[in-house]
């Protein structure tokens, strides 16, 4: 099997300016077929560094992406860096050459001595075309050794010059391999450890590699085999040892909430909010995504018991006999705010997020979820012991996922974080 690497240039991706999604894309790409990213390198632009680096993957690869460098200015070295590996020198290279004037003539520009830097490429290489910007990749490759791809480090340059360009270059040479076939299952409420002890109990065949990831609060499970394996049969024990219900969606590109804004359009089901610990996070989730005017008509931030009593109407009563953070006041909060705002469902939250406030009966991390709806409506404490942003997003997903079983008709589980 060919293997192949990235040499990933840049500053900006060592100092925390911008973050690597290029090496992340090709593993993805690769692992769809079969192959795997042997190594990921990031340099500096220093001219050593740089060829260090690349003569350090060419001794376990016979790919090498680079991404980045390609540009007009005295930092973008990856011309030279590779001119340099290979024992070359730079020229103008004529598919460059027409490649830059083009891209200027159309925009009513001429080309520049500062761009015409772009059109240098090392001798003997052989041009990559990028669509979407300035600067031309190239491919090279000598005496048996390494192939060494050059690409435009900005992503939306960078994804289809691979696609293009070089993924069917690999795959020519990377004959005999197979493709493979994934299952993703994407739940809430179980641990990952809990995740991870149930299907590791299945003993699985050895054809099929499991990962995890931890996606906070949520953890995703992958299952890949080669094309050829039945993986259907196991796939079906995996969502049984999760308890189908812990499972929000199979669909690797849809969030938690895009899964359950459908879920809600598709019964014609609305939502309003009462929070308190939360501050309205529960509201943010429900309008990330395009779509949610049709589920969420609105929400009311009760931080205060002033604000409980007085705009939302739970009883004075209620909060001077159980106190704010109570299922009788959670009750209330949701009753209420889904008869103010007219909805199928109200959901209200209130708890101690911390780090103070906590008591002996109520202790930090303790919060209670109200759901009310016409046909169907109850509390439910909980106690997720984490930092205060934590306890906010998991109080939140709590929330959601309890809508999301009402509407499925799907039983409450005993408490979060679910245990088996």
């Amino acid at each position: 099997m060919r293997s192949v690497s990235i040499l990933a240039t840049g500053s900006e991706l060592l100092d925390g300016r911008v973050v690597d999604t290029n090496s992340n894309f090709v593993a993805k790409e690769l692992s769809e077929r079969g192959l795997k990213l042997k190594r990921v390198l990031v340099v500096d632009d220093d001219m050593s560094e740089l060829v260090q680096g690349l003569r350090d993957l060419s001794t376990v690869s016979d790919f090498i992406i680079t991404s980045g460098g390609l540009g007009p200015t005295s930092d973008d070295l990856t011309r030279d860096m590779v001119a340099a590996f290979f024992g070359v020198g730079l020229s103008e290279h004529p598919d460059a050459v027409a490649h830059l004037e083009g891209f200027f003539a159309k925009r009513g520009r001429v080309l520049d001595s500062q761009n015409r830097r772009q059109t240098l490429l090392p001798i003997g290489a052989t041009m990559v075309p990028n669509a979407n910007g300035t600067a031309p990749g190239f491919a090279m490759t000598r005496d048996g050794g390494p192939t060494v791809v050059s690409l435009s480090g900005v992503p939306r340059e960078f994804k289809p010059m691979f696609l293009d360009t070089v993924l069917p270059m690999i795959e020519a040479r990377c004959g005999g391999v197979e493709p493979i076939q994934r299952a993703t299952m994407k739940t809430f409420g179980l641990p990952e450890s809990t995740v991870g002890r149930l299907i590791e109990g299945l003993k699985l065949p050895q054809e099929i590699t499991v990962s995890y990831r931890a996606a906070f609060p949520e953890v995703h499970v992958v299952l890949k085999a080669p094309k050829s394996f039945d993986l259907a049969p196991h796939v079906a024990s995996v969502k049984d040892a999760l308890q189908r219900d812990t499972i929000f969606t199979e669909n690797p590109a849809e969030s938690f909430i895009t899964s359950l804004q459908q879920l809600l359009i598709s019964k014609g089901l609305t939502v309003a909010t009462a929070e308190s610990c939360t501050g309205g996070m529960v509201s943010e989730i429900l309008t990330r995504t395009p779509g949610s005017s049709a589920v969420f008509h609105g929400g009311v931030v009760a931080y205060s018991n002033d604000i409980k009593e007085r705009i939302v109407g739970v009883s004075h009563e209620t909060l001077e006999t159980t106190g704010a953070v109570s299922a009788e006041t959670v009750r209330e909060l949701a009753k209420n705010v889904r008869a103010k705002f007219k909805t199928s469902f109200g959901v209200s939250i209130s708890g101690v997020a911390g780090p103070d406030g906590g008591s002996e009966a109520k202790p930090v991390g303790t919060f209670f979820v109200g759901i009310s709806s016409e046909s169907r409506s109850f509390e439910m404490k909980c106690l997720y012991v984490s930092e205060r942003q934590n306890v906010r997003s998991y109080a939140s997903y709590v929330a959601l996922d309890l809508v999301r079983r009402a509407v499925l008709g799907l039983p409450a589980p005993e408490g979060y974080p679910i245990f088996r």
